[in-house]
């Protein structure tokens, strides 16, 4: 494979080293690769097993509230989002705080809820 970088030749009869001859002989920049050079590196890398990275969609879950809670309900958080099918703790809790909500019947809160869940 052939090396496209340029070797820094210093002579050694100059006691003093000038940066801006080693920043010229090195700052050879490349030209972007075209829109047809991309897609070939694209479908060749796919070939080879990678992937185009896309970026994850953001949690809704973005604010942190630690809690204490009693030895062993975290694992009784866990067991009720298996139960009912959530993907996580934070969404198991959600459901939690939407059934209770639902189980007062505060319209104030349950208003408060709804606008939560827009977001």
């Amino acid at each position: 494979m052939d090396n496209p970088r340029t070797k820094i030749v210093i002579d050694e009869s100059d006691d003093d080293i000038s940066l801006f001859k080693v920043l010229a002989a090195t700052s050879s920049k490349a030209q972007p690769l075209t829109e047809r050079q991309l897609k070939e590196v694209e479908a060749q890398s796919e070939t080879l097993g990678f992937t185009r990275r896309e970026k994850r969609k953001r949690s809704p879950y973005v604010i942190q509230k630690n809690i204490k809670i009693r030895v062993g309900m975290d694992e009784l958080l866990s067991e009720l989002g298996e139960a009912v099918g959530s993907k996580s703790d934070q969404e198991t809790f959600d459901i939690a705080i939407t059934k209770l909500v639902e189980s007062i019947g505060s319209v104030r809160l349950s208003s408060m809820l709804n606008e939560i869940s827009k977001r």
